[in-house]
């Protein structure tokens, strides 16, 4: 015969069945909000049947919840993290282009055009009153000018590149603070299985870690299945960057930054390599791959040109400039002009040139090589300035070409010409060279915006994708809600019934 009280046994399950649905329901509602949260519904299903000797077959025993399941599309996983990489490089290119385009200042008032345009008005008027000191105090300033202009501009290319060269040694904590918490990850969802409960918040947060990682390098992320005793499915993830592990169940390789004493460009840098082997680490992509190649690309070989390239452009304009205004000679080592040096001061000086380096004087840079090339070769944008001889005395400025006095301009005047020359540079005159150096700026800026905009529409649309299946609907789940404690209140008022029958039947055997 069947249990005498199996009616409000049923009843009941239906209430703990209810009630945990309820609860799965509240649970969604309140994270709708929360950073990788997925959507968990409750799997309801009949209880076994219990055998009943007083009708033929067998009687249900009522609901219960097996299990709580997280909806998450893998593939969808995999494609988030596959295009999130690219975008953390582009974000990072994308950033420092812009930063850099606005040091360079173009156009505004401190923009090199601007300061250029000034320095050659001044010599444009000390040409008509090459005797008048504050004419010449002007073109000393307006030439002063150009070299802040240039010490300025390497210096805070050169912050910008020591950054991001810090910005090298956070992204490696990063890495290995994400790659420690998803391996401890791995072993509590294991342990958390095989005592039987739902990990479900707990995958959350790896994958809330994976994307915040995929986002600093290239990583592929594999799943292995295993069965637990109590028949579900436990996912142990296993993580590589570029092809090398790095996560492997609960056990996470670190990374390790030192500095790089190589005697080149890149000395005292911070390189990145694998704590365990001490093998070169290479990021592949993200974020990490953007700061390393702006830090470090100097366009050679078709490599990224990134600081290090700027910088060097715009030491060779530094050198360049100044050995054409100093001597005469152009980058191909032409000369059509006496330059400043050929020329005459106030007071019959010769010899004096007008750019130096570290505020020399014409004596102690010439000396500073054993021939002119290897002179101005310690030139920098950096560490341009005026001559020494220039700074303490402006009867030193060679406005003539020989003994005259006040009225001799020849010399300015080739200076005049000489700045206008086209074959002073590869690409023509100053100004365009300065030019095809922010154009080439401003068509990288542009590609890594137009980079970085095409990749956040993909990435927009990838987590929309992710979205539809995993996020939290409010109608949805507010639909749930009702519906839940609609059989809730159902099986409470089978409870109820089963309980007056119950009482009725034991008064009418004890009466």
């Amino acid at each position: 015969m069947m249990p005498t009280f199996l009616g409000i046994h049923i009843a009941t399950r239906g209430l703990y069945t209810s009630q945990a649905a309820l609860s799965v329901t509240t649970h969604n509602l309140s994270n709708i909000e929360t950073p990788g949260y997925s959507r968990q519904v409750p799997l309801q299903r009949a209880a076994g049947p219990s055998m009943a000797y007083s009708v033929r077959g067998q009687i249900g025993i009522g609901s219960q919840i097996d299990t709580i399941q997280r909806i998450r599309d893998w593939r969808l996983d995999q494609k988030y993290w596959q295009e999130n990489n690219a975008m953390g490089e582009w974000e990072s290119k994308q950033t420092v282009f812009n930063e850099m385009e606005l040091i360079l200042g173009e156009p505004s008032s401190n923009s090199f055009s601007t300061v250029f345009n000034s320095f050659y008005s001044s010599m444009e008027v000390l040409s008509k009153s090459a005797g008048d000191s504050s004419v010449r105090t002007s073109f000393r300033q307006a030439a002063a000018d150009i070299c802040e202009y240039f010490n300025n501009t390497s210096n805070r290319f050169q912050q910008m590149r020591n950054d991001l060269n810090g910005d090298v040694q956070a992204t490696v904590n990063q890495i290995n603070s994400f790659s420690q918490q998803i391996a401890e990850l791995n072993e509590r969802i294991r342990q958390t299985m095989l005592a039987g409960g739902a990990a479900n918040d707990l995958e959350d947060q790896r994958g809330l870690l994976l994307d915040q990682l995929s986002k600093l390098a290239k990583v592929e992320v594999t799943a292995t299945m295993e069965s637990m005793p109590n028949g579900s499915q436990m996912s142990t993830l296993s993580v590589s960057v570029n092809g090398s592990t790095l996560i492997n169940d609960s056990k996470a390789r670190l990374l390790a930054c030192y500095q790089i004493q190589d005697g080149g460009s890149q000395d005292g840098l911070y390189g990145v390599r694998w704590q365990d082997t001490g093998d070169s680490f290479d990021p592949g992509g993200g974020s990490l791959k953007g700061v390393l190649d702006l830090r470090d690309g100097s366009g050679e070989d078709s490599n990224f040109k990134g600081v290090p390239y700027y910088l060097n452009q715009l030491n060779e304009f530094a050198r360049t400039f100044a050995k054409a205004l100093n001597e005469g000679i152009f980058k191909d080592g032409s000369s059509y002009y006496p330059g400043h040096a050929g020329g005459q001061g106030l007071d019959g000086s010769t010899g004096i040139r007008l750019f130096s380096f570290e505020h020399k004087s014409s004596a102690d840079l010439m000396a500073s090589g054993s021939d002119q090339n290897a002179v101005y070769s310690h030139i920098t944008a950096a560490n341009l300035t005026l001559s020494a001889d220039i700074e303490a005395d402006l009867n030193k400025i060679a406005a003539a070409s020989a003994s005259g006095g006040q009225d001799n301009n020849e010399n300015i005047q080739q200076l005049i010409k000489l700045c206008k020359d086209t074959k002073m540079f590869d690409t023509g005159t100053p100004e365009d060279f300065m030019n095809s150096i922010i154009a080439a700026l401003a068509t990288d800026s542009s590609h890594a915006q137009k980079s970085a905009d095409r990749q956040g529409r993909i990435m927009k649309t990838v987590a929309g994708w992710r979205t539809s299946i995993s996020g939290v609907s409010s109608n949805e789940e507010t639909s749930n809600f009702a519906r839940y404690q609609q059989a809730y209140s159902a099986s409470g008022k089978m409870v109820s019934v089963w309980d007056e029958i119950y009482k009725e039947t034991i008064n009418l055997i004890s009466g």
